[in-house]
């Protein structure tokens, strides 16, 4: 379904979104260990905390792989109908689906009882991958070519 240039495009999304989360998780663990020390938290606490939120890291990355995908499958569907008026209907659905897809699990992540308001924070700023991924995708391609 996908051709090979997208399938291109798309690998190389994942890889930059892939390298975003690492710099996130390295950096909110960083953030983190000095937050909990600061609030001279024991170390149990401090590693249920941290463990929380790199969830809610990888929760976001997962969401931005399955987002990355849909957007492509998307995109091949709309050019391949060669219809214009079915293309823009078709891709303003599936962003719209894909963005009460996002705010559904940023609601049930936001939840006190799963991993609350910081953990919605880590799951919103994994998310915001797809936009770093972006900007990284040629940059990406041309070190893989």
């Amino acid at each position: 379904m996908l051709d090979s240039k997208l399938k291109r495009t798309l690998k190389c999304m994942i890889i930059g979104s892939l390298l975003y989360n690492i710099v996130l998780l390295i950096v909110s663990i960083i953030i983190f260990v000095i937050f909990c020390r600061s609030k001279n938290l024991s170390s149990n606490d401090t590693l249920v905390f941290i463990v929380k939120n790199e969830i809610c890291v990888l929760i976001g990355f997962i969401c931005s792989v399955v987002g990355l995908y849909s957007m492509a499958i998307s995109l091949s569907k709309a050019i391949s109908a060669n219809d214009e008026k079915y293309a823009k209907n078709h891709v303003a659905l599936m962003s719209v689906v894909r963005l009460v897809a996002f705010c559904i699990i940023l609601i049930i992540v936001i939840n006190e009882k799963t991993f609350g308001l910081t953990g919605g924070i880590m799951f919103a700023l994994a998310t915001l991958g797809v936009k770093v991924s972006a900007y990284l995708a040629p940059v990406i391609e041309k070190r893989i070519s």
